[in-house]
């Protein structure tokens, strides 16, 4: 009770910013990510610690710009996107009504985490007015990685010196029990590492994520102490990924370094890149004791297991129990397991729920044409972020698109293992990165304009040319000429009128 009377003015006090400037919310969500793990830890037992941020930044985020400012640039966000998503959300109705449904509380944790998230999508999209503005938000995503990296790296440190269970209890208490754990792994003791999260498996996730913006920023960073930065931010988040005892980042790590280079289609910093992950994986090793020769017969296995174990075999396991309908959102999803009881959870169990396949949990809970459509979301977004990719003039925005390309490719297939997009940070980070790619267009136009402009306002005034045959300029030196007034049987002339004594009068001969 004592912690949320202190939450109820910060949270105003918030709520009163964002409404001000909805661009505030969307860099308080970073800001508030480092946050995470200890905010729950401080509400334990009460599940509302989860909540915190969804009240805290994301609702007052989505009244000031779909309310207030009247969704502007909402029109960036391509209509068959707007389609995908709009069949997704009817899906998700629909399967409401499902008589499958356990509860009301089932129901809306589910309807949540499929929907409560995709409209930042459109706030992303409208963000970057300029290429400062595209800047700082990946600034801030970047830097306040580091408060989830040097508490890893804390707990790491502790667990090897003073022993795993004691640095866990001092960092989270009571609540240390639901987050520990530790295994033996190739010749080595591995530790399930959370970071600043509630779970090793979104410390896991974030610490491949980071890698996609960190990136984009290196691609519009010119100042030298901000790059150095951003090459030890590389290497620092390749040691919390091999050290995070989470066993598929010796795959996706790598993994996600390549399709990056793949996606861009050139060569340069490749060879940093190789670098960074060796340099961080042998460091790692020389530390941990990893046997290292086994390292890549293991990352072999990981792929063989991951695509003939969840990709496929989930898959028909889903088909087969989840139905042409599904059984309803939320009956696959693992935030929903508090809302059932005993009876309820064995009955999902042996329907076949809780496949760890978001492909799998598609099908489940939406049936076959939710598997459909949620490829299809997929499918879109690569391809418009490709066009994208293919119309941009600017090498370093076409680069940032080649990277938001990778970046759905790579969720596209890491699906297969598990539920990516329900774990935190990339259940909101992913819409709100991916719609940054789809401002780029007008960000670009915007660019250029302001190239133009600035070189039209400092362009020095060109030297003329005086050399033979080139145009001259004409200055205007003919003088009035005073027509003398012709007499009486006169002829006019346009000779001055001689004054008596022969002088012309004055000035008129000059």
């Amino acid at each position: 009770m004592e912690i949320l009377l202190i939450c109820l003015p910060i949270m105003l006090a918030v709520w009163v910013a964002i409404i001000v400037n909805w661009r505030w919310g969307v860099l308080g969500l970073a800001y508030y990510t480092p946050f995470t793990g200890p905010i729950i830890v401080a509400f334990y037992p009460s599940p509302l610690g989860t909540l915190v941020r969804d009240f805290m930044v994301v609702i007052p985020l989505y009244i000031s710009y779909f309310l207030f400012s009247g969704a502007p640039q909402a029109k960036r966000v391509p209509l068959q996107v707007l389609a995908l998503y709009g069949a997704l959300v009817l899906l998700v109705l629909i399967s409401l009504t499902r008589p499958t449904m356990p509860n009301a509380m089932v129901a809306g944790i589910g309807t949540k985490v499929w929907l409560f998230y995709v409209p930042l999508l459109f706030i992303g999209a409208a963000f970057a007015r300029s290429e400062f503005e595209l800047r700082t938000i990946l600034r801030a995503i970047v830097v306040t990685g580091w408060g989830v990296w040097l508490v890893g790296l804390a707990m790491i440190v502790g667990a090897i010196t003073i022993g795993y269970e004691t640095t866990m209890t001092f960092f989270y208490g009571e609540y240390a029990k639901n987050v520990m754990g530790e295994f033996d792994y190739l010749g080595a003791r591995l530790y399930r590492i959370t970071g600043s999260f509630q779970y090793n498996s979104q410390y896991g996730v974030f610490c491949w994520y980071i890698l996609f913006p960190l990136m984009m920023l290196l691609e519009l960073e010119t100042s030298r102490g901000w790059r150095l930065f951003l090459w030890l931010s590389l290497g620092l988040a390749m040691i919390c990924g091999f050290s995070s005892g989470a066993r598929g980042n010796f795959l996706f790590l790598p993994m996600v370094m390549i399709m990056i280079q793949m996606f861009r289609m050139r060569s340069r910093g490749m060879f940093w890149n190789v670098v960074m992950i060796v340099g961080g994986l042998g460091l790692f090793l020389a530390v941990s004791g990893l046997d290292g020769a086994n390292i890549a017969s293991e990352v072999a296995t990981l792929t063989s297991v991951y695509g003939r174990e969840f990709a496929v075999k989930g898959l028909f396991d889903a088909v087969e129990k989840g139905g042409l309908f599904g059984l309803g959102a939320g009956t696959n999803t693992g935030a929903a397991r508090h809302g059932l009881d005993r009876s309820e959870l064995a009955f999902l169990v042996d329907g076949g729920a809780f496949i760890e396949n978001f492909y799998g949990k598609a099908v489940v809970e939406l049936g076959v044409l939710g598997f459909f459509v949620l490829i299809g979301c997929y499918g879109m977004l690569f391809l418009y972020c490709l066009q994208i990719r293919a119309h941009m003039r600017l090498e370093r925005f076409k680069s940032i698109a080649s990277i938001g390309c990778a970046m759905i490719a790579f969720c596209a297939v890491v699906s297969f293992k598990g539920w990516t997009l329900d774990v935190e940070p990339l259940n909101y980070y992913f819409y709100l990165t991916i719609g940054l790619v789809l401002g780029l267009p007008y960000l670009e136009r915007a660019t250029l304009q302001q190239d133009a402009a600035r070189r039209g306002a400092y362009a020095q005034r060109q030297p003329q040319s005086w050399a033979p045959g080139a145009p001259q300029p004409v200055p205007n030196v003919r003088r009035p000429v005073r027509w003398a007034k012709p007499a009486m049987g006169q002829r006019m002339t346009a000779l001055p009128r001689f004054e008596p004594g022969g002088r012309p009068p004055d000035g008129a001969g000059r």
